[in-house]
Formats: structure tokens, sequence, C-alpha cells
């Protein structure tokens, strides 16, 4: 079997939770100013109830907690429970259609079913004191910090409920909150955004104060439906959001033909369309075509210039590109590039820079770092000679340079790295770097800690069972 088949078959489904495991410490030495702990979210399945999911981000979210704490680490994981989980695990069967997945039994079993499992399975954030697993389609669950325990689905006091009219609200009664929110460095206020399908297609933003006290701060009227998973937030708070030219079969995901993702289609003939948000104002720029799902970090370099840097894939991971990867298939998923974009508001120019010729996704910049001029940019990546199209490494980019540090792990899988700053640190890179690794040739999966300057790796603690890489997390 090839690395990305073994790395399913082993992970295809976590089936057991454990509580303040302690890891066994394989290799090197934990540092001693790394205290905290590091919070990871993803799809905890490949499959369910015997049925293969077609998408990678339609399994059930798992939260795994590491503690470090006076040279040790210990380990614990547990699923979401959300209402979807417990309905499914009660039943034993799937329930539900997914971004990616259609219930088994073709268009009869799929019909008119437009109420989606809430996975929440994409990221985390901890804000005004409470831990958020997010998935962007429908509400935030509040977790357990210590206990992983699911608490509650969390509106944030009736604000995320559809307010907007009688038939919007029956077609999508709770509003999105996306993944993706910032925490501006300065202030502690949250941002977020969501798309809301409906009567009008919608872009509400958020806004969470640091004592929690939530409010729509604005809502936009789109032309139609559009795809947005992250954006950027500058140091006066504006927004900068990414749109590709993309259309959503609507009537045959209705249907029950088709799923959201496999009714996405792109057309790179057209341009991507930037737009920026400054308090109420709204400006509309085009730029040439690129997908974007995340973004590594952006700034206001002067009051007429705008820096945006993203991971920018050549074409958008179509179902069927996700359909093969998961059934082992090492090639044909689109891979981003670490690019620049200079906005001139005053000329409306955009001028693009590639800053590593590496393959990269899933990566963060000093968490202190957001909005702000930053020189580095920690991710996933492959080099473009590496003898498998996987993303089999972590690359360090000295983004003001273009000075690019690679570390592989061929032939083992790393989850997306976070940069933990050391508490008495003086460089932006001062600090330590944390991944997860998949070994196929072993058939375990580790956590790493590397030093995140040079990513050296310093210790590798073991995982009493293998588990998906997942998607984000963060350090507290």
């Amino acid at each position: 079997m090839g690395i990305l088949q073994t790395y399913l078959e082993a992970t295809k489904c976590v089936t057991q939770e454990y509580a303040n495991f302690e890891l066994p410490l394989i290799k090197g030495n934990i540092p001693e100013a790394l205290q905290g702990t590091l919070f990871r979210n993803g799809n905890g399945r490949f499959e369910h109830q015997g049925v293969k999911y077609d998408h990678l981000f339609d399994g059930d979210g798992m939260i795994a907690a590491f503690r470090f704490k006076n040279g040790k680490v210990n380990y614990s994981n547990r699923y979401v429970r959300t209402k979807e989980f417990e309905a499914e695990e009660k039943q034993g069967k799937m329930l539900y259609r997914s971004f990616g997945t259609n219930i088994p039994g073709g268009f009869s079993k799929n019909l008119l079913r437009m109420r989606f499992k809430n996975a929440a399975n994409t990221s985390l954030v901890y804000h005004a004191g409470k831990l958020l697993a997010l998935w962007e389609g429908g509400l935030p669950h509040e977790i357990d910090p210590e206990t992983l325990a699911t608490l509650s689905r969390y509106d944030y006091n009736g604000v995320l409920k559809n307010s907007f009219s009688a038939l919007d609200k029956l077609i999508f009664p709770e509003l999105s909150f996306s993944a993706h929110p910032k925490i501006h460095p300065k202030t502690g206020v949250l941002y977020n955004f969501g798309t809301v399908p409906g009567l009008k297609q919608r872009l509400v933003l958020y806004k969470i104060e640091p004592n929690g006290e939530a409010a729509i701060e604005q809502v936009i009227n789109m032309p139609g439906m559009t795809f947005a998973h992250d954006f950027i937030l500058t140091q006066s708070s504006k927004k900068i959001f990414f749109l590709p030219p993309v259309e959503f079969n609507i009537v045959r995901t209705f249907v029950g033909l088709d799923t959201p993702v496999g009714s996405i289609r792109v057309n790179k003939a057209k341009k991507t369309t930037i737009l920026i948000i400054d308090n109420q104002k709204i400006k509309r720029l085009e730029t040439d075509f690129g997908f974007i799902f995340h973004y590594a970090g952006g700034y206001e370099e002067n009051e007429n210039t705008l820096v945006v840097d993203a991971a920018v894939l050549p074409d958008f991971p179509t179902a069927r590109d996700m359909k093969s990867f998961l059934k082992g298939k090492e090639v044909g998923v689109p891979k981003g590039i670490l690019t620049r974009h200079r906005i001139h508001l005053d000329t409306g120019k955009v001028e693009k820079e590639i800053l590593s010729d590496h393959y990269c996704e899933l990566g963060e910049i000093h968490p202190e770092r957001t909005g702000q001029f930053y020189e580095y940019f920690w991710s996933m990546a492959g080099a473009p000679n590496e003898e498998t199209e996987l993303l089999t490494g972590i690359q360090k980019v000295a983004v003001q340079e273009k000075k690019n540090t690679y570390h592989s792990i061929y032939p083992c899988l790393p989850s997306e790295p976070i940069f933990v700053p050391h508490p008495n640190a003086i460089k932006e890179d001062e600090g330590w770097v944390l991944i997860l690794k998949f070994d196929p040739e072993q058939l375990q999966t580790s956590l790493v800690i590397m030093n995140g300057s040079d990513l050296t790796p310093l210790a590798e603690l073991l995982l009493p069972h293998n588990i998906p890489l997942g998607f984000h997390g963060l350090w507290m």
C-alpha cells in the first residue's frame, strides 16, 4: 500500500477516547518552558457506520488535548457530542447528509433533506472564557477545556439565530459562523463572518467583545452565492475577502442529486473578487483567478497599500478530487503556493509575488501578529522535487526576505504546525512548533516538538492510538 492508503486504513475510525493518558517520550527532551495545552480539532474518522465518507471535511469532530506540565504531556481525546452525532450513534446508521457525502440509498433517501450534519470538526477558538468547536456551516459548540465534554450548541445569546424573514428562517434557521475567526491582538475583540443563503445571499459580519457580548456588525447583500472559508483582519480592523468565481447548483443539491460541494463549479476564466470592508465602506477590486482556502497573514503597509499573503491553489479541489483522495490516490488534488498580494487602494492594482516555491497548506503565523506586520510563517509543505505528491514536510518562510527553511519527514505525514511563542521570547520566531506525525512504516502517530527558528526536532512522544491528523488547533 502507498503512504496515503496506509494512513487512511490506520486512521479510518477512532473508537477509543482517552482521559489524561501520559504519553511516553520516545526521543529527545521536552523543553521546561513549554507549559500549557495544545488543542486540536478535526475529523475523527473517514467512515461511519460502515459507510466511507466521500469528502475529507465530513467526519465527526474530535477534540484532542495535549497538556504540557513539568516535563510531561498528558493526552485526552473526545468526540464533539453534536445532536447529529448522538442521533446517529443511538440509531447505528447515517441519518444526515454532509458537505460532501449523501445518505446511502440514492436519490430517494436524499430528496428535500436540507438539514446537513453540523460536524463541528474544523477548528477551535478560545475567547471570553469559552472554548468553541467550529464548523462554518452552523453553530459553534461550547467545549469544557478540562474534560472536553460538549456543553451546548452556542448561539451567542441568540445573535446567531436567523432573523431576516420567515422564509429565510425556514431555509436557514441558524446563521453560519466561520471556522476562522480573528482576535485582534491589541483590543481582544473577536471578528468573524458567515455566508448565509436565503431569499438573498448575504455575507454577515460579527463582532464579539472581550466580555463575550456579540452583535452583527454588518450585513452585505451579495449578487449570488459565494465561497469564503477564511479572511484577513488588519490592524485597523479592515476585513479582506478573496471571493472566487464559483456557482452552486442549488436545485441538484435540494433534490438530493448532489452534495453541496459536488454542486460547486468554478469558472477559471473569470476574475477573483477582492472585497475590502472598512467600517461600513465597501471596496471591490479584481485580480487573476486563484483559489484560496487559507491566508497566512495580512496588514496595512501604508494608507494606500494592503498586503495579503495566502496559499493560492490553481483550481478548486472538486468533489471528485476528494473522493479519489479518500480512495488512496496521491495525485490530482491542487496544491497551494504561498503568494503575496500587494493591493494598491488608490489605483486598484494588485501585484503578486511568490514567497516560497514549496507547496503549502494549513499554516500559521505568530498569534500576536494577526493583522500586523510579520516576518515568519510555518506550514505543512512539500518540496517541488519530493518523492510524493503529498505534503510530507514542514516549512518556515521568512516572508519579507523570501527565505525558506524546509524539514522533510518523508515518508511520514504531518499535521498543521502550531507555533508556540517562548514566554520570554525576544525574536518573533523564538519558540516551538508542534505537529502530529503519522509514520506509515511503524503504523504509529506521535506528537513532535520542533525548534521554531530552524525546525530542529527536540522531542517526540507516542500516542496510544492512531488518529486522523485533523485540521486546525490552538495553544492555551
